[in-house]
């Protein structure tokens, strides 16, 4: 109980330029077509496995809700199967059950209700809901009177207390301040472990590598790439910056378009031994690394630099360098250049971004949040960030 399966699935809608154009194609019997085809959907396959979490990162119109809405039931798909085994729970608009002349307590009872909870039940944890929801004496008020987060509280509150083998979530951790949010994760965390199989759509990208064992980008409807949450995140992540600072070659090529010709662009970017070309993930504190940057300009002309900057896992920031302070540039065709810096870190894992800028350094050309990323072990008892090269002196020592 609790496997989804998807195989193949597609969604095509049919767009009419207005509603007599629909009436005249029926009319006609199909014979005049007056409608354009769009597929919101196309290809889409994915296994998520009892007690497994998926995450689902797209921009808007990629087609995320698309396939919510096909998993719930509440559209049918053009193409494809899927199977899911067990009871299904989803929350796709939260609050959009909710009846706005009753009282929050009563909305309470009545979605409860609708979603098959004993009324029993609901009284013996509603004391619990409550507490759960934070919207105070709002509770017995009309939810017409409640802000856009109270009544997005209140549906989440309610919503938590089935206990499905599926449950999907649609940008549930939208709602309220981080102080809510972090309630919302741990409860996500304790339905998951309770062996509930869940499928969450967010744009954080924090929270679906929190949360899910896999992820999935969506773009134009079809799966970009899957895997690893933290590696589909940073393509995505990537690819979103390249659309934002006008990288549109980037943007195209991790679309699987053609990029635009003659722009310059970061290419490859790993991190090595000191003198070696072979790429590794793993070293030890105190190693001397190269960090190789290549840079393309297919126009051939123009100067411009490269800056890194090397973070932690958790995004505290360790180090940077541009070449700029290096007294050195990138010309011409471009070329690969390394950045040579000892690893005097404690242990954890980190990555490295790397950026394309011109002359003046005031302009990003391009960027990879995320490049590559890399262990440092410490076989020592210091704490930190930093492996400061230390020395303690007693006072009154010479």
């Amino acid at each position: 109980m609790g496997r989804v399966i998807v195989n193949d699935l597609g969604k095509r809608y049919k767009i009419y330029p207005d509603s007599w154009s629909r009436v005249i194609e029926w009319a006609s019997g199909g014979r005049a077509r007056r409608h354009e085809e769009k597929w919101a959907l196309r290809g889409v396959s994915f296994e998520v496995p009892r007690g497994s979490s998926l995450g689902v990162v797209g921009a808007n119109g990629a087609g995320k809700s698309t396939l919510l809405k096909i998993l719930a039931g509440t559209t049918l798909p053009t193409t494809g199967s899927y199977s899911i085994e067990g009871r299904l729970g989803s929350l796709l608009e939260l609050g959009a059950g909710f009846h706005p002349e009753f009282s929050g307590k009563d909305n309470i009872f009545m979605n409860a209700a609708i979603m098959g909870i004993p009324k029993a039940e609901v009284r013996a944890r509603f004391e619990e809901l409550a507490e759960f929801a934070e919207v105070g004496e709002y509770l017995l008020r009309p939810v017409r009177t409640y802000s856009s987060g109270m009544s997005m509280r209140l549906a989440f509150a309610v919503a938590m207390m089935s206990r499905p083998d599926v449950l999907i979530l649609d940008e549930v951790l939208a709602v309220g301040d981080q102080h809510f949010q972090k309630k919302c994760m741990d409860k996500v965390r304790e339905i998951r472990m309770s062996g509930t199989t869940v499928l969450f759509v967010s744009h954080s990208v924090y929270h679906v590598r929190q949360i899910c064992d896999n992820a999935i980008w969506i773009h134009d409807g079809a799966v970009v790439t899957s895997g690893n949450p933290i590696n589909v995140t940073d393509e995505y992540v990537n690819f979103q910056y390249a659309l934002s600072g006008g990288q549109s070659a980037q943007a195209a090529k991790k679309a699987d378009q053609q990029p635009v010709a003659g722009q310059p662009h970061l290419g490859d970017m790993k991190i090595t031994a000191a003198g070696a070309d072979e790429w590794r993930a793993d070293f030890r504190s105190g190693e001397m690394v190269d960090i190789h940057v290549d840079v393309r300009n297919p126009g051939g002309s123009g100067r411009f630099h490269v800056g890194v900057i090397v973070n932690r896992n958790d995004d505290v920031q360790v180090f940077s360098a541009r070449t700029l302070e290096g007294g050195t540039a990138f010309e011409g065709a471009g070329g690969t250049m390394r950045l040579r810096v000892p690893l005097a870190l404690t242990s954890g894992e980190f990555y490295v971004s790397g950026y394309l800028l011109d002359e003046s350094c005031e302009h990003v050309m391009d960027q990879r949040l995320s490049w590559c990323r890399f262990k440092v072990q410490h076989g020592g008892m210091e704490k930190g960030v930093f492996l400061a090269n230390t020395q303690w002196v007693k006072n009154g020592a010479p």
